[in-house]
């Protein structure tokens, strides 16, 4: 990795932890005017179709064919918008910004238990403890030291619901690996596409059973700036300063970064007034040391295996 793809992928992720950083917060307040069936419409159907328009440009119009592929798309795409999105705000309403993104931050260890639970290969000793401390961690934040918060109450049902949207998000990101020369960009704009069809069967059915309603256009003037952020921004902005990171820096280097946007969160909710508890803190602070020291971890894992295999490769020739 030369000097200038470093500086550069450092700019994006920075960007992007920001964005995602501030994510919850604006919902949080957006979701006072409009509720997450009708938000989560809004929010994907630009983003679609500004993913299906960047698809054309950057690789033409073939790109946007399906090639016998559409059932696959519609599910991951079902999972990864309307099913991350409906959840993530239903359990928003009921919980804090800053425990939502310590819950969504555990992505990782979540990915790693899937995979134990699929292979039925146990992962080494060093990520199991950073596993074990993360959830720790994120038990000390959700429950702010009453165990009792984990189970009964409003915010427990919250935080399960944002818990669900996780693994809404790592299926659809897994998924990816089932289109074989599919971008990234080109598996997200299809998928999305797809998935918003999902979410307008879902707002017709969630607006004709009485659950939800068409936001008052006033609401909306009021939360316009929050909209724009979480339409244009969010779902589609961070997106591709992503891709664009993970282009410069690799994947491995960019999740480090990413597991700094809880604390973006934190500090905006501190901001906002919100007074942390010490137990929150020190929860917030092993999530976060065990994300990394899992990323760090990989990383050595990663480096060994290519070291193996290069020898193999030396010794074959």
């Amino acid at each position: 990795m030369n000097r200038n793809n470093l500086a550069q992928g450092t700019l994006l992720m920075c960007a992007v932890v920001l964005i995602w950083g501030a994510f919850l917060p604006v919902s949080k307040i957006a979701l006072a005017v409009i509720d997450p069936y009708w938000l989560t419409l809004l929010r994907y159907g630009v983003a679609a179709a500004c993913f299906l328009a960047a698809l054309a440009i950057i690789e033409g119009r073939r790109a946007l064919s399906f090639r016998g592929q559409a059932a696959g798309a519609w599910a991951y795409g079902s999972a990864g918008f309307a099913g991350f999105s409906l959840l993530v705000f239903e359990g928003l309403r009921l919980t804090r910004p800053e425990h939502g993104a310590m819950i969504l931050a555990l992505g990782p260890v979540n990915i790693v238990l899937w995979q134990w639970l699929r292979t039925r290969h146990r992962p080494p000793a060093a990520v199991l403890a950073c596993i074990v401390v993360a959830i720790v961690g994120e038990a000390l934040v959700v429950s702010q030291g009453e165990l009792a918060r984990l189970y009964s109450g409003g915010s427990a049902l919250g935080n399960g619901l944002i818990y669900a949207s996780s693994w809404c998000w790592i299926a659809f990101t897994l998924g990816a690996q089932k289109f074989s020369g599919w971008s990234p960009l080109r598996y997200t704009a299809l998928s999305a596409a797809l998935g918003w069809l999902t979410i307008l069967a879902a707002v017709a059915l969630a607006t004709g059973g009485g659950r939800s309603q068409p936001p008052q256009p006033e609401g909306l003037k009021e939360m316009l700036w929050a909209l724009l952020f979480i339409v244009f921004v969010v779902s589609f902005g961070a997106v591709l300063l992503w891709n664009m990171a993970v282009a410069k820096l690799g994947p491995l280097n960019a999740s480090l970064f990413a597991n700094f946007a809880p604390v973006v969160t934190i500090l905006i909710t501190v901001w906002q007034g919100h007074v942390l508890l010490p137990v929150e803190v020190a929860g917030a602070a092993l999530v976060v040391g065990a994300l990394i020291a899992n990323n760090l971890v990989n990383r050595r894992l990663a480096a060994q295996a290519d070291r193996l295999m290069a020898r193999r490769t030396s010794t074959l020739r």
